[in-house]
């Protein structure tokens, strides 16, 4: 009897406690995660799978960076393409200034070239000069360009009122017809502008026209002009042009000088 005893207690406790290889065959139930020793395998692969889905998008730091950087790029982008395109007018400009400069100061030195003295009847000449201003300058010459006629006109080179170079022309009239001698009409025949906004004077800098002396000697124009007894001394006419963009815009200013002989006078240069 105490042997039967004996072996039902040995059979209980079989049924209570579990053998490891039994225990590892056991089938966890789902969504167990403390049951057996498989549920360390379940963590790891719990956080792979966290991991996995963190680095499906971006994060909100990463997304205000990338905006930063891009932000950053216009900028320099931005201020690259309008230096540019400020260097490209501003050299455009230059050259069209340079060129306009050229021309007009050809033609000016072509008109102050052709300067003559008028002849009148009974009179000592006019002088080639009517009158000599530090930015207007009247004078005869002999540039007649309308007609295949030898007859001298007068012309005018003075600035507006937007600082640009114009010429006006006057006819000369023969009085009396045939004698030889001229006066000039009251109404101008032509108005052309010779050059576009020429700038103001600026402390040392020359006026556009310095009258010279035949040894080189520069007059101090006064504001009213030259007298007749000093327009009848000028050998020479000294033109500096700077023209520029607007009377208030120097960045593509460009300044020509030129020194003009009046070969028809009778005053000969002996200096420079």
């Amino acid at each position: 009897m105490a042997a039967h005893q004996r072996h039902s207690a040995r059979r209980r406790n079989d049924r209570r406690y579990f053998w490891p290889e039994r225990a590892a065959s056991v089938e966890r139930p789902v969504g167990c995660s403390h049951f057996g020793p498989a549920s360390g395998g379940t963590v790891i692969t719990r956080i792979r799978h966290r991991l996995n889905r963190d680095d499906q998008g971006i994060s909100l730091v990463e997304l205000l960076v990338a905006m930063l950087l891009l932000a950053i790029v216009g900028v320099i982008v931005s201020g690259l393409y309008s230096s540019t395109m400020r260097t490209v007018s501003q050299a455009r400009t230059l050259n069209s200034n340079t060129r306009e400069a050229s021309n007009g100061m050809n033609e000016v030195s072509r008109v102050i070239r052709a300067g003559t003295e008028n002849p009148v009847s009974g009179a000592a000449n006019q002088p080639a000069l009517e009158t000599a201003m530090r930015e207007s300058v009247t004078l005869y010459a002999y540039v007649n360009l309308v007609s295949s006629a030898e007859l001298p006109v007068k012309i005018q080179l003075s600035l507006d009122t937007s600082r640009r170079l114009i010429e006006t022309q006057w006819p000369a009239i023969e009085t009396p017809v045939g004698s030889g001698f001229f006066t000039f009409s009251t109404v101008s025949s032509s108005t052309r502008i010779m050059a576009g906004t020429v700038a103001p004077q600026s402390g040392s800098a020359p006026y556009l026209f310095t009258y010279v002396l035949k040894d080189g000697t520069e007059l101090t124009s006064p504001t009213g002009g030259l007298t007749p007894a000093q327009r009848q001394t000028i050998a020479a006419i000294k033109v500096t042009m700077t023209l520029q963009g607007s009377a208030t815009d120097t960045r593509s200013a460009v300044t020509l000088q030129n020194t003009v002989g009046m070969p028809n006078l009778p005053v000969y240069r002996t200096g420079p």
